[in-house]
């Protein structure tokens, strides 16, 4: 061993002593779990099944545009279940909408119904209690995918477990019953549906009833048994006690109690989701639908088997367009692949327009200096290039770039679509993490109303949402933004509304060898 290596070596042990390394047990031993079968004796079952009779291997698909839309979604599935609850999510916030969402939950199984819920553990530090308190309830398993084996301190564990620990299922879905699924872009949290005081996401989701439902249902349960799966009660090493459950089943309950006259709520009850579910008049596409999800088993294999990807499947979509590429993405770095591949689809005659985050409105800027890497080229290319304004305006109308009117916007949306006929709608971010080390999914949907609809929304907004980036005669950049009631042009010759501090930090980040790694 050489001196650097022998100190390397001893300084990790070193950390492993100060810090109390610790190691995951083996996964217990345990019954295999899926979701119940549909029987067709619920009031969801009948509907959907009478719904869908005329149109045998097609699916149902409403795509939920705003976050108010999405909550309530979320929330009335949860309230009509009646067998199970299947909910699977990179983040779970113990916020409003996370307090309300797990309330619901705790309703269903207090009346019968079966709830599962796998978390992966990037965002749950410091949470392992409230976890066990619902995990406490008879009817409630709480599973946390690919665990930190220290339950307090992590910082040395990403140093000595690093390549294990840095890859996380970023996997959104909630099962209703197996009949109903929703999955998207959006985690659970105040500031995905709406009601962060001061910064909210620009996201989208869809809706599925039919049989692209046992799909999403079939990735779920493989999840939920994998081996990287444990149970939160094993990884606290102890049990809830049934009192202080109960108090914290009650602290759920009132909390509940005291938003049902809150601003938010009413907000909620006014969307038109409810009227629509009411009314029956959800509008719903009839499409086939397909399900692309990556296995759990990707998170350990080297980077480049792509054996367990969902990129094989997508991947051909892209490389099969001919009039028209819409790509909405936050955290985009394409890369000198995705590049050529843009332009390849820019030479067969399509028309590539990316919208993206702006530094500004970025909430990662070390991401946004790689991407700003390829802007010239893409450019170059004949790739029409946005950037999410920061400073979004809003109208009195409830659509893809209207959630609220906070000053700070993000974009979160990860959806892409396909000549106007098919729409992917998923947790895919077109970068090196999710591409290669995390484990994502998605719903392709193959109907042109649909793909028209959100494609005619975003292009309509874009010059009132973002800036237009464009180079000069000298190949420098510059960025094109309209005043929303002037409707006046404005050039600016760097990123607007980016502070010091972002653009020092995207600077750095562009020379640093960690594009791998975002």
């Amino acid at each position: 061993m050489t001196p650097s290596k022998k100190i390397l070596s001893m300084g990790l042990a070193a950390i492993c002593l100060s810090s109390g390394c610790a190691s995951l047990a083996p996964p217990v031993e345990r019954n295999l779990q899926i979701t119940p079968a549909v029987a067709n004796d619920t009031e969801l079952d009948q509907i959907i099944s009478t719904a869908l009779a005329p149109f045998p291997k097609r699916s149902g698909a409403h795509f939920l545009k705003d976050g108010l839309a999405a909550f309530a979604a979320r929330l009335a599935g949860a309230d009509r279940a009646s067998r199970s609850i299947d909910a699977q999510y990179y983040l779970f916030h113990d916020d409003v909408t996370g307090k309300l969402l797990a309330h619901r939950f705790l309703s269903a199984a207090n009346r019968g119904v079966k709830v599962r819920l796998l978390l992966d553990d990037i965002g749950i530090q410091g949470k392992d209690s409230y976890l066990l308190t619902l995990d406490a309830h008879p009817r409630i398993d709480v599973r946390i995918f690919n665990p930190f084996a220290n339950r307090r301190f992590r910082l040395f564990e990403y140093l000595y477990r690093y390549g294990v620990v840095t890859r996380r299922m970023h996997n959104k879905s909630m099962i209703i019953d197996g009949v109903v699924a929703i999955t998207g872009g959006r985690n659970v949290g105040d500031e995905y549906y709406d009601d962060h005081k001061t910064s909210n996401f620009l996201d989208m989701d869809v809706m599925v009833f039919g049989p692209v439902v046992r799909d999403i249902s079939g990735q779920y349960d493989e999840y939920w048994n994998s081996r990287f799966s444990y149970s939160i009660s094993e990884l606290a090493r102890k049990q809830m006690a049934r009192e202080e459950a109960e108090a914290g089943w009650v602290q759920l309950d009132q909390h509940a109690q005291t938003q049902k006259d809150g601003i938010y709520l009413k907000r909620l009850r006014e969307t038109p989701f409810y009227d629509h579910l009411q009314a029956g008049t959800l509008p719903v596409v009839i499409a086939p639908a397909l399900v692309l999800a990556d296995r759990p088993e990707k998170i350990r294999l080297p980077l480049d088997d792509t054996s367990t990807h969902l990129g094989p499947d997508l991947w051909p979509l892209f490389r099969q367009v001919s009039e028209e590429l819409l790509i909405l993405n936050p955290y985009f770095i394409p890369g000198h692949d995705g590049v050529a591949a843009l332009t390849e689809a820019v030479s067969r005659g399509a028309r590539v327009i990316v919208l993206t985050n702006s530094l500004a409105s970025n909430d990662v800027a070390i991401v946004h200096g790689h991407y700003a890497k390829y802007r010239k080229a893409l450019l170059r290319a004949g790739v029409e290039l946005y950037e999410l304004r920061v400073d979004r305006p809003t109208s009195t109308s409830s659509d893809l770039a209207d959630e609220g009117d906070e000053a700070h916007m993000s974009l979160h949306v990860k959806t892409f679509i396909f000549d106007r006929k098919k729409t992917f709608i998923g947790s895919l971010n077109l970068d090196p993490r999710s591409v290669y080390q995390n484990t994502e999914l998605g719903v392709v949907v193959e109907d042109a109303t649909m793909a028209e609809e959100i494609a005619t929304i975003t292009i309509d907004r874009l010059p009132d949402i973002a800036y237009e980036v464009g180079l000069d005669e000298g190949d420098r950049l510059f960025w094109l933004g309209r005043d929303p009631v002037t409707h006046e042009i404005t050039r600016y010759q760097r990123e607007p509304d980016a502070s010091i501090v972002q653009r020092v930090l995207a600077a750095i980040s562009r020379v640093l060898p960690v594009e791998g790694q975002l």
